[in-house]
């Protein structure tokens, strides 16, 4: 009995160990850029919350852009330290994004951001002084 409680158990608990991931799975952490766009819609959420961007392109054209980050309890908890709230994020304001180019998708990992009100945002300044000076890749 105590051996099928525990197959069970195991079988109800693998979908769960797979559905986090490390950010470099998904985030080229040597690959930093920069994306500037109007904000369309955020979930704030766990395990990363995430803002949507509709970003314009040279040509005119629009492409979507993904801003993943951290946990909302993440952000909750440290977010009066680092003096940053998710209602400061407001669908249809521009919204520029310093981090990680995503691997397989127009998608960037928040690492610094500055709201359309000039506000900039430093998330991992305690792992990178020198996030201040990151500069712009295309």
């Amino acid at each position: 009995m105590k051996a099928f409680v525990l197959f069970v158990s195991l079988c109800l608990l693998t979908p769960f160990s797979l559905a986090h991931h490390s950010v470099p799975v998904n985030f080229d952490t040597s690959d930093t850029i920069t994306v500037s766009g109007v904000i369309t819609h955020a979930k704030w959420i766990n395990p990363h919350s995430q803002i949507y961007l509709d970003v314009t392109n040279e040509d005119g054209s629009i492409t979507p852009w993904l801003v993943e980050m951290n946990a909302l309890n993440t952000i909750q908890r440290l977010g009066r330290q680092l003096d940053m709230y998710p209602e400061e994020f407001v669908v249809g304001d521009e919204l520029t994004v310093i981090g990680w180019r995503g691997r397989n998708m127009n998608a960037v990992y928040f690492r610094k951001a500055t709201l359309a009100n000039g506000k900039e945002i430093i998330w991992e300044s305690r792992l990178d002084p020198d996030l201040t000076r990151v500069e712009t890749f295309d």
